[in-house]
């Protein structure tokens, strides 16, 4: 008689070695998409930022002098078309809130921008 199959010992072989492969890829994978999701966060602050400047060289008038500081909202570059209006946090999954600031401060007569979530 000619069985065909597999014995109960090939497939625990089998099974154990997919559950070693799994322990070894799965946190590589996981990591990886951490980074991914912290370049993209970046890559979308890097966008705020760059909107926040495009805002200031409009509003020069109203940017701050010797050491002051000022903020603008994420409403403003939006409805000023500065950025995007559906530009999303990779962390959360969810679109920026719009309540969301850019601090620009005058420092030795350049500014700094800075966005606070």
């Amino acid at each position: 008689m000619n069985k065909k199959g597999f014995t109960l010992a090939e497939l625990l072989g089998v099974i154990t070695i997919l559950g070693l492969l799994a322990l070894l890829i799965v946190p590589a994978i996981d990591k990886t998409i951490k980074e991914s999701n912290e370049t993209l966060y970046q890559a979308q602050l890097s966008t705020i930022i760059e909107g926040a400047k495009e805002w200031s060289a409009d509003h020069v008038s109203e940017l701050p002098v010797s050491g002051g500081t000022i903020t603008v909202t994420l409403a403003d570059l939006k409805s000023g078309g500065y950025i995007p209006t559906d530009i999303k946090n990779p962390k959360t999954e969810e679109l920026f809130s719009d309540d969301v600031t850019v601090k620009i401060t005058e420092h030795n007569s350049q500014y700094k921008y800075q966005v606070i979530d």
